[in-house]
């Protein structure tokens, strides 16, 4: 156990992390969708749309709980400022994922402000956010699989640094 991991997560509920901590990679969806995740230690992620109808969102240091399901199997699970619950299950073996997303109706009516990185535009997010409604809830199933996948060190902020818009040309369609 490394001296950044919190004593909690040695636990017999979450597993080794280990092997999920510090990658990298892009998925997608049958649909085209592009996204891009960063496991930055065992409780923290960073994320980024990549393609789709949520271009341009991205979130550093969101927090996530992690868990181990079996050897190369993982599942994340968060809550974003906008209400928006995602869950995602990872085999890293089989390069595949499955994301239960749940949408509240004012992201869906409204998300333009959440077209952002969170941390810039949090303002105006709970704002519309508590304006609501955010109930009726929009439940959203989708298995993908992971086109780029690397290991990268633990808290590394050059890993999704910037916009969705300010990347280089083929930045999502890169694969390994």
């Amino acid at each position: 156990m490394s001296a950044r991991q919190p004593a909690w997560t040695a636990s017999a509920l979450t597993g080794d992390l280990s092997g999920i901590v510090g990658k990298h990679l892009i998925y997608a969806y049958d649909n085209g969708w592009r996204y891009e995740l960063y496991i930055r230690d065992w409780h923290t992620i960073d994320s980024r749309s990549l393609v789709g109808p949520m271009f341009g969102r991205w979130s550093k240091n969101q927090a996530a709980k992690l868990v181990q399901l079996s050897d190369d199997m993982y599942k994340l699970a968060w809550v974003e400022p906008t209400g928006t619950t995602t869950v995602i299950i990872i085999w890293l073996g089989d390069r595949r994922v499955h994301t239960t997303i749940s949408y509240p109706q004012w992201m869906l009516d409204y998300p333009d402000s959440t077209l952002t990185r969170y941390e810039h535009n949090l303002e105006a997010i709970i704002a519309e956010r508590d304006r609501g409604p955010t109930y009726p809830l929009t439940l959203v199933s989708a298995t993908g699989r992971i086109t780029f996948l690397e290991s990268r060190d633990i808290d590394d902020d050059t890993v999704i640094n910037c916009p969705p818009s300010k990347l280089p040309p083929g930045y999502a369609a890169r694969t390994n």
